[in-house]
């Protein structure tokens, strides 16, 4: 059964993994709790009624929303825009025609290759397959030139290599050819080619994300968010994430060794093929048993907004210092399809672009945030305890005799604040498992033999 070309449509058939059985993380996340998910359905459950309300207030990739959804209504919440969409998607799913869409991007991806996108970034396409046919015969210096260089926006000097310099060149006069819409519809390429995806994947993701923006809303967020799940496979990083680009060099200045290896197993799969192939997931998901939505929306303002009663609020506040919109950018500069300024930094006296090619505006975050932190969480205790509603709070503790990664906040601390509010305070630990790390394996911390504990409040003062 098919609907009109811009509306829902149902797939003829069943396609990949059945979504619809197992938890599936649809993005490479930090901290993902596809581990603990049964330990926070127990913890929720024993402070609240069968079928109460879940208020997933830092929702991230959906995974805990789309698991509890199968047993109580959900309403997942985050501040950003990719998190929405991925939610929305997983909560709400729109059976999408796998035939449809295949077909139509087939034919976007033909007309991009005649006269868009992908022909304006061709000369650099050509590069760097060509830099990549080289690596893998151990010569690595075109393809260590062509990393260093970087996106398209980002790259502001003229690169040592004439060869790359000239590439550059050619696709910027050929992208500031193109229409209004056309150079607008190559964001991804201009901000994120060369430096997270191979070009050739970076001019596809434009022609998916306009395909995937001409459709209607509930359709629309579908084809997004697996737009989203394809760039966090196809991503070019150590560790699936968009805050550090592979270094091709060492400090000596030295090519790395490994570097073909680093590049070519991502860099040569076909972004169209990725992205079809997470339609499939999406479009097998089974529809929640109850009402479930999905809100963008500070966690605070919607505590305060919300009116909670006779539901449990589920919090999984970032752990460290490091916020989360930086591993991020990438996917919600995609929900989004805007144009964002790019971070800088001031490297040897010269304002540069930020390496990572950070949007200026990212979200920051007070649980990140030393000094911010005690306030936030004494906010958020506040706010949920005066309606009289329990709280379940994920959190991961600091093991200082194992050189772990410092949290913002001891367990100890957050304690201290939650038994301002609640009157019966229980902690549980959901096991033994060490949280995803996404940067090198050489830097990373030792974590913790209890890598998260559960904080149980109810009894609101």
């Amino acid at each position: 059964m098919k609907a009109n070309l811009h509306g829902a449509v149902v797939a003829s058939e069943p396609y990949g993994i059945d979504t619809a059985v197992s938890p599936w993380r649809p993005i490479h996340y930090l901290g993902s709790k596809l581990r603990a998910l049964t330990s926070i359905e127990d913890a929720l459950s024993s402070v609240t009624s069968v079928g109460s309300t879940v208020y997933d207030i830092f929702s991230g990739s959906g995974t805990v929303s789309s698991f509890l959804a199968q047993s109580r209504p959900v309403v997942s919440v985050d501040i950003q825009e990719y998190s929405r969409v991925l939610n929305n998607s997983l909560l709400s799913p729109v059976a999408v025609s796998f035939d449809e869409v295949g077909q139509l991007l087939s034919t976007r991806i033909d007309e991009s290759l005649k006269s868009g996108v992908i022909s304006a970034v061709m000369p650099l396409i050509e590069v760097e397959q060509e830099a990549i046919k080289l690596a893998s015969q151990g010569k690595t210096e075109l393809l260590a030139d062509l990393l260093e260089a970087g996106s398209l926006q980002i790259s502001v000097t003229k690169s040592a290599n004439a060869i790359v310099d000239k590439a550059h060149r050619e696709a910027e006069r050929r992208i500031s050819s193109l229409s209004d819409a056309g150079k607008y519809s190559a964001m991804m390429l201009r901000h994120f080619g060369g430096l997270y995806f191979s070009f050739r994947q970076a001019a596809e993701l434009d022609v998916i994300l306009s395909l995937s923006h001409s459709y209607r809303q509930d359709t629309k967020d579908t084809l997004i968010a697996a737009a989203l799940t394809c760039a966090s496979d196809l991503v070019n990083t150590v560790g699936k994430q968009f805050a550090q680009p592979i270094r091709p060099r060492n400090k000596e200045g030295m090519v790395k060794g490994n570097l073909y290896g680093l590049v070519a197993r991502d860099r040569m799969r076909v972004a169209s093929t990725s992205f079809l192939s997470a339609i499939s997931k999406y479009s097998n998901l089974r529809r929640p048993p109850f009402d479930c939505r999905a809100v963008r929306l500070d966690y605070l303002d919607f505590i305060r907004e919300t009116n909670l009663k006779g539901g449990v609020v589920y919090a999984d506040p970032p752990y460290t210092r490091d916020h989360y919109s930086r591993f991020y950018h990438v996917l919600e500069t995609m929900a989004l399809r805007d144009d964002p300024r790019i971070s800088t930094n001031k490297v040897n006296g010269q304002v540069l672009p930020s390496r990572g090619a950070y949007r200026e505006e990212r979200h920051q975050s007070p649980f990140c945030i030393r000094s911010q932190a005690p306030l936030a969480f004494d906010q958020m205790f506040e706010g949920v305890a005066v309606q009289g509603v329990p709280i379940v709070v994920s959190y991961s503790p600091y093991a200082a005799d194992k050189d772990a990664h410092p949290r913002v906040m001891t367990i100890d601390a957050i304690l201290e604040i939650s038994r301002n509010y609640y009157a019966e305070v229980d902690v549980v630990s959901v096991g033994s498992f060490v949280h995803s790390k996404l940067n090198r394996t050489d830097l990373n911390k030792e974590g913790a033999a209890e890598a998260e504990f559960l904080i149980i409040c109810k009894g609101a003062r």
